[in-house]
């Protein structure tokens, strides 16, 4: 299967994400990785359409995605060939200064004669002979947004939202996947001078094509960050709590709680720093810590005009602390332990960000993994090739390669059309 996969992804590899570098792993609230820039970050065309409300903007996107997979017989791995396909059509409605809706629709699908990977399954029966929901047409976001509308300089967010708790590590909206997770809710925030805070209660359902066994379930959180100083040796501090309400029909984690803290800034010689620490109280199992921590350079002037980043991240997790996380790419391409924090697991990651080409973004990142004792180890070290470039205005070709010390190896060519 794919015999070819190594020269292939290594000569296409001068392809890539045009922000690969900061989405290499993670800052905060910034979307899970998935080959290319983020919709915000790509300019829209303006459709100038006024309606009943007092404006209404059209954005959207669609990709396509190739994955390709190989491994020797006696190492395993998910040896998955798929084509898929995600279109988004997004409908901004600004009412007034005060509120403003949001709609977004959402077309996915996997092609025929795909393999079984992930986000990304075969349209197939169950057990039951009822054909399962692989593919998901349908609305996917639908909230309004409240902006001092009660005169309080509040902040007012209900309906169906992705959200990002701290890093996205324990809860996100995975752009990375095929379907991603939303969570319906209502967001509570407001500012107190330099101190953000944030009351919340929605529920999950899980991934849109896969909802929970059984249905959804509650949770209600706060969160706090502290803007210190911009600039400054300590820029910004998180704080956060989450726990489980026993409300709805899926118990799994009804009585566990998760709390966090994060913090970040800039160190001499223009380096940034980050640092976070989360913690897993679970009823009746085990409790569960887990840290990360990033040292990040960016070089005013590359160096020999083509290296300009270089980063080391360094994770550690006892064990399990994700609800649904945006955390693909988090531990390597391969993503054979899941994300960062969903096993017993330690890594390291070196990073570096170049040009080798005008405007064709890279990074190649080196990864060692360190699987916790009674847990069988696959992989002890891992190498990621990402590349990438907006080929027109609204087009960007994205491709990324990633391969073990045992030859497990996997390639993704993505192209993703905004508009």
């Amino acid at each position: 299967m794919n015999r070819f996969l190594p020269a292939a992804a290594l000569a296409a590899s001068v392809l890539m994400a045009e922000s690969a570098v900061a989405q290499q792993c993670y800052t905060f609230h910034n979307r899970c990785f998935s080959f290319a820039p983020p919709p915000e970050e790509v300019p829209k065309v303006e459709t100038g359409v006024s309606l009943r409300a007092e404006s209404l903007k059209f954005t959207g996107d669609i990709r396509f995605r190739n994955r390709m997979a190989d491994s020797p017989s006696d190492k395993p791995y998910a040896d998955a060939d798929q084509s898929t396909t995600r279109a988004r059509l997004q409908l901004e409605f600004t009412v007034n200064e005060y509120a403003t809706a949001f709609l977004e629709y959402n077309f996915s699908e996997v092609w025929a004669g795909a393999e079984p990977y992930s986000d990304a399954q075969p349209f197939q029966n169950d057990p039951d002979g009822i054909l399962s929901r692989q593919n998901f047409n349908g609305i996917s976001q639908a909230y309004m947004q409240l902006d001092d509308a009660f005169g309080f300089e509040e902040s007012i967010r209900v309906g169906r939202s992705e959200y990002f708790l701290a890093n996205g590590l324990i809860l996100g909206s995975c752009d990375y996947l095929q379907y991603p997770a939303t969570f319906t809710g209502v967001w509570l925030a407001r500012s107190f001078g330099d101190f953000d805070a944030e009351v919340f209660a929605f529920d999950n359902y899980g991934p849109l094509q896969a909802q929970l066994a059984g249905g959804g379930e509650r949770f209600v959180g706060t969160t706090v960050r502290w803007n210190v100083e911009e600039g400054g040796g300590l820029e910004k501090v998180d704080g956060y709590y989450m726990m489980g309400t026993a409300e709805g029909e899926f118990t799994g984690r009804s009585n566990d709680s998760w709390v966090g803290v994060e913090a970040s800034g800039l160190l001499p010689a223009d380096i940034k720093w980050e640092a976070q620490f989360a913690h897993r109280t679970v009823d009746g199992g085990k409790d569960v810590s887990a840290y990360r921590a990033v040292l990040e350079h960016t070089f005013e002037e590359p160096i020999g005009g083509i290296l300009h980043n270089v980063s080391f991240t360094r994770t550690g997790s006892q064990g399990a602390l994700h609800v649904n996380p945006a955390d693909f790419n988090s531990a390597g391409l391969l993503h054979q332990y899941g994300g960062a924090w969903r096993s017993n697991l330690d890594t390291n990651q070196l990073s570096f960000g170049f040009t080798p080409v005008s405007e064709i973004e890279c990074t190649a990142s080196f990864l060692t993994l360190d699987r916790g004792t009674g847990v069988t180890q696959q992989g002890d070290f891992e190498f990621n090739l990402l590349a990438g470039k907006m080929i027109r205005d609204g087009l960007h070709v994205g491709l990324g390669y990633g391969i073990d010390n045992d030859k497990r190896q996997v390639g993704f060519a993505q192209a993703t059309l905004y508009f």
